[in-house]
């Protein structure tokens, strides 16, 4: 009796939904998965951290809509009208993140060489990998909005209908801001998607990737900016200032709260026109994206090998002469590292995206503090403490910018030349990263800032601020290194959460109260120069300390290295 065994074999998807899944993947994958898997986030990953702002700041408003509380404290308000000022709060935030989320996967947008030498010799056509890349995208987008919108989408309606208390308030509330976040958060997608697709169709190959990385750190920049920018906080507050009205106008956030108050039936005229306006807009970013992407992928596709992986080319490279070169080189090994350090900066995209947007948010302060040392300005014989503070913040932006990306591993397949050119006892590398640092502030400061001070000021306060200047830089150069063990971009990273938490809380308070301070300190000192000698002491005593913490650092703290790894919550004792 033959018996005939059956196999079950559970579906699979059909080619072009292997494609959608294919690009959606990798839109999430490390830049060079062969060189450092550990760099790269997972889409679970990515879309837990986007829905937590949402879901934090929706929470953070019960205090404010609490009937109870409202009761205690004897306010009353109408919670549509009140709600307004919190959804435009909910409407940038929602821009924000999808807006820097497509920025940052910018060069994922469409297949890179990689997806074309897997996918060009296979039978599939061309129509099919653009319509399979454009469903990935299609659906990231939606499920992106989702994802940031979906705590508050519940919550912030919940907490605006609780002194109504009636189902039908919230469902009301509930519809408009759904509506109106996922609006906003798909006109983010398509306005960074359609100028993807308008830069690639009209720039010639040559200039589009440094224009598109320029493009980039511009977009981070007006993103952050947007989000950060007194406007915002005033809307925040519900303090409108009426001279701002037509810069409001220009806002896309602003037009999405007019489509808000305009569903809840609290819009005025003007409000209601906004909000359609928000509507004509994203229709029409959505028909640019589609026939931009029409129109370039094919030909973008198929001269992908042509594309250059780099911002420049390699025909001219600078070399310094040979006398320069020992003059400002201990050895030919540091000279190597500092021409393969230059060249990243020069022509990596990633580096020059990550510390041109830095430079960029720090341009943006900067600017700020300049606009309130004008209207600080007072007749007299010294500059105000804000004055005194933008090259110090100048000088941070840059020191602290240039540590940052640092870290970030530029081709961990090539750094067994460095492992192999070093011979013992291994060079400090923080010798040779704080003299690049050095390079990038001190000529500015003694040629630039140095004449203008003293234009302005004359020769004594010129050489005072200067010395002051360079003191706290070389200062705080001489800290960010404190535990620097590494050559610039040669480190595999398994970055930390808690690191990266530490880093920006540092920079934060290194920014708005460090810096201030310091220039408060040094306008008491001009007053009377003798007391610079004290600051000379106490840089000195710190110059002191921090060699002798460094000193007594176990040597394995301060061994140059290429894997920086995180420390095990455990160690084996190892005693067989």
């Amino acid at each position: 009796m033959n018996r005939t065994a059956t196999v079950s074999v559970s579906p699979s998807p059909g080619p072009f939904w292997t494609l959608v899944f294919h690009f959606a993947r990798r839109l999430f994958a490390p830049e060079n998965e062969q060189e450092n898997r550990g760099m790269g986030l997972g889409l679970g990953t990515v879309l837990a951290i986007l829905a937590s702002p949402g879901a934090f700041a929706s929470i953070f408003l019960m205090d404010k809509y609490s009937t109870l509380l409202q009761w205690l404290r004897h306010q009353r308000f109408d919670p549509y009208k009140a709600s307004a000022a919190d959804e435009y709060f909910f409407i940038v935030l929602s821009m924000t993140i999808i807006g820097l989320v497509m920025v940052l996967r910018w060069n994922r947008l469409f297949p890179d060489r990689r997806d074309f030498e897997n996918l060009a010799p296979l039978p599939i056509p061309i129509r099919n990998i653009f319509l399979a890349n454009f469903a990935a995208l299609a659906g990231l987008a939606v499920l992106f909005a989702l994802d940031v919108n979906a705590a508050s989408s519940f919550l912030f309606p919940l907490f605006v209908a609780l002194s109504i208390d009636t189902f039908a308030a919230f469902f009301h509330v509930a519809i408009c801001h759904a509506v109106t976040v996922l609006a906003a958060s798909l006109f983010s997608f398509f306005g960074v998607f359609a100028l993807v697709g308008t830069l690639m169709l009209i720039l010639p190959k040559r200039l589009f990737r440094p224009v598109s990385v320029a493009a980039r750190m511009f977009l981070v920049v007006a993103l952050l900016t947007e989000f950060l920018s007194n406007l915002f906080l005033q809307l925040f507050a519900g303090r409108l200032p009426s001279q701002s009205a037509g810069y409001i106008e220009r806002l896309p956030s602003f037009w999405f709260l007019g489509l808000y108050e305009n569903m809840l039936g609290t819009a005025k005229p003007a409000m209601a026109l906004l909000g359609i306006r928000a509507l004509e807009a994203l229709a029409a970013l959505i028909a640019v994206a589609v026939v931009t992407y029409t129109l370039c992928y094919r030909r973008y596709f198929l001269r992908l090998p042509e594309l250059q992986e780099t911002l420049g080319g390699s025909r001219h490279v600078f070399r310094l002469p040979e006398g320069i070169a020992k003059l400002l080189f201990r050895s030919p090994f540091d000279h190597a590292c500092c021409s393969f350090i230059v060249k990243v900066l020069m022509r990596s995209e990633q580096h020059v995206m990550f510390f041109g947007g830095y430079l960029g948010i720090g341009l943006v302060m900067v600017a700020q503090t300049a606009f309130d040392s004008a209207n600080q300005a007072t007749p007299g014989s010294l500059p105000n403490s804000s004055l005194l503070a933008i090259p110090l913040m100048i000088a941070f932006f840059i020191v602290s910018g240039l540590r940052f990306v640092f870290d970030i591993p530029a081709a961990l397949d090539a750094n067994w030349v460095f492992r192999l050119a070093v011979v013992p006892p291994a060079p400090d590398p923080r010798v040779l990263a704080r003299r690049l640092m050095l390079w990038a502030v001190l000529p500015w400061q003694l040629f630039v800032l140095t004449p203008l001070m003293e234009l302005r000021f004359g020769w004594p306060l010129a050489i005072g601020h200067t010395a002051a200047v360079v003191a706290f830089t070389v200062f705080s150069i001489d800290v960010l290194l404190l535990r620097f063990r590494k050559i610039p971009f040669t480190c595999s990273v398994q970055p930390e959460l808690k690191q990266l938490l530490a880093r920006i809380l540092a920079s934060v308070f290194a920014v708005l109260i460090m810096v201030p301070m310091l220039a408060a300190l040094e306008r008491w000192m001009l007053f009377e120069p003798w007391r610079f000698a004290g600051l000379a002491v106490a840089l000195a005593l710190a110059w002191h300390l921090l060699r002798r913490y460094r000193r007594d650092m176990l040597p394995a703290d301060r061994a140059l290295t290429f894997e920086d790894r995180p420390k095990p919550q455990f160690e084996l004792l190892r005693l067989a």
